[in-house]
């Protein structure tokens, strides 16, 4: 069934809920805790008690509320959690070609690769799908011809309960502040039985409620808006989007943040360092003591000048020393025990990064021992690693997918006929490997006969050109063709005439 949204709230249930725990993720992540955190708000303020006259006899205790300078300290480490998964994934991605030797599908899953920019753009979309849950993804084509697919907020992707459809919604606005308009804008994606009908809708809101649809056409002349024409698809039997899902479950099959569950451990890690530095900021300062008598001396003194009995601290640049008595003033420094409030930190820490699945070393918690080999740090990141692997399956499949539908679509709208499959995604190594120790496992492969000649080089050289790559190959056939007709190793047998 199709979501309605005029004289709705957007977005409408049950959306709702899930944009609402984005938001939320999203604020934990860019470490915008003091907007989530009840703790942050009362560290800024400090409450004093005064006595206020009640009647001519009478008084009553009331307190005021003051601004303190004691700042709200956020060591963000849930951003750790999202960001290591998607370090791993984006080192590991490699070359993106079809699935196939010759063919026009190799110069246009090529084209598609460049134009969607895959490598440069996968790192913020595992890390926003590490964040909200799951992130979605939608095939466009613009006049000139040109296939790429991009990736959408998974606030915006909005499936259809039937499985026959989704919306594409995002919220738009025109004027200026004092007078300004918002606009729901929808794609909606729609099969049927002859195929894949794509709309364009426009709502009218006020603030966040939807109030009526308005004619797409003039909303476009209205505002000089692009919207694209609405068009019809025969003999598309899949919506040309779709989303990858993280940590999803038959309970959340729409994917969950991997920030669940570490919140309150955050939060406590802020409010342990803050509390300490409060105690720092009020009692680490170091505090003059002078004796009594000394002090009695200066304040007659003052008492006689200015009328008041005081000390001040330029009143004691010279002072008399007792010889007898030993009166000197000194200075008190606060010894504070604070190994209990550290470790309690880094046990939060501990935890956090145990519920959350990613390894210390990730973190940079625990050294190493100096150099390691592949196999050393590989076990040191085990815990990264197996989480980061399982992420980058899912995206295996989306990418796959994605580009197979700019290959239906191109089938439909253009004039090619392209051979309608899944492209070839190469991953490589998700942790650094040291040159010599990599050119030696990989030459072992080629040697062995379990891995061509062609990969053999493209892995030793991730960063040469196609041409570079094809040089490399010839030279190495050429020199081994040279080596098998040298006399040397190969004479011809001997014979009595």
């Amino acid at each position: 069934m199709t979501i309605v949204y005029t004289n709705k709230k957007f977005p409408p249930p049950p959306f709702d809920k899930d944009v609402e725990l984005m938001r939320y993720y999203r604020a934990l992540y860019d470490g915008d805790h003091d907007e989530i955190f009840p703790r942050a708000k009362t560290v800024g303020a400090d409450r004093r008690m005064k006595w206020r006259r009640k009647s001519y006899k009478e008084w009553e205790q009331t307190h005021e509320t003051i601004q303190s300078n004691h700042p709200y300290i956020v060591a963000n480490f849930s951003c750790l959690v999202a960001e290591v998964p998607a370090d791993l994934v984006n080192r590991a991605l490699g070359n993106i070609s079809a699935d196939t030797e010759e063919g026009p599908e190799l110069e246009f899953v090529s084209n598609v690769v460049s134009v969607s920019k895959i490598n440069d753009k996968i790192w913020a979309a595992v890390t926003q799908q590490q964040v909200d849950g799951f992130i979605a993804y939608r095939i466009r084509r613009n006049d000139q011809g040109k296939v790429w697919f991009e990736w959408l907020l998974g606030d915006r992707y909005l499936p259809h309960d039937d499985d026959q459809g989704a919306d594409i919604a995002w919220i738009e606005e025109w004027g200026d502040e004092s007078n300004k308009k918002r606009f729901l804008r929808v794609e909606r994606q729609l099969l049927t039985n002859a195929g894949l009908s794509v709309q364009q809708l426009v709502y009218k809101m006020d603030s966040d409620n939807v109030t009526e649809e308005l004619d797409i056409k003039q909303y476009a002349q209205e505002y000089e808006a692009s919207v694209p024409e609405d068009i019809d698809l025969p003999g598309v039997t899949e919506l040309l989007c779709g989303y990858v899902p993280n940590d999803d479950t038959l309970c959340n099959p729409r994917g969950r943040s991997s920030l669940r569950n570490i919140d309150v451990l955050q939060e406590e890690i802020n409010w342990t360092i803050t509390r300490d530095s409060i105690v720092f900021e009020k009692h680490g300062k170091p505090k003059l003591a002078i004796p009594r008598a000394l002090w009695d001396t200066v304040a007659n003194t003052n008492q006689k000048h200015y009328g008041a009995r005081f000390v001040r601290n330029a009143d004691l640049e010279v002072v008399s020393y007792d010889e007898k008595n030993g009166a000197v003033p000194l200075y008190i420094t606060w010894d504070a025990k604070t190994e209990h409030s550290f470790s309690h930190v880094e046990r939060l820490i501990k935890y956090m990064l145990a519920v959350s699945k990613t390894s210390p070393q990730a973190a940079g918690l625990e050294e190493g021992s100096g150099a390691k080999a592949a196999v050393a740090m590989l076990y040191e990141w085990m815990v990264s690693v197996i989480k980061a692997e399982a992420i980058q399956a899912k995206f295996d499949t989306a990418l796959k997918d994605a580009i197979r539908k700019c290959m239906i679509l191109e089938n439909v709208l253009g004039s090619s006929q392209l051979e309608v499959k899944s492209p070839v995604v190469e991953w490589g190594d998700m942790l650094p490997k040291a040159d010599s120790e990599r050119d030696t496992e990989e030459i072992a492969k080629y040697e062995a006969g379990v891995q061509a000649l062609e990969t053999t080089v493209r892995r030793m050289h991730p960063d040469w050109s196609e041409e570079a790559i094809e040089e490399e190959m010839t030279k190495i056939e050429d020199e081994q063709t040279a080596t098998r007709m040298n006399p040397t190793y190969s004479q011809p047998p001997k014979v009595t005439l």
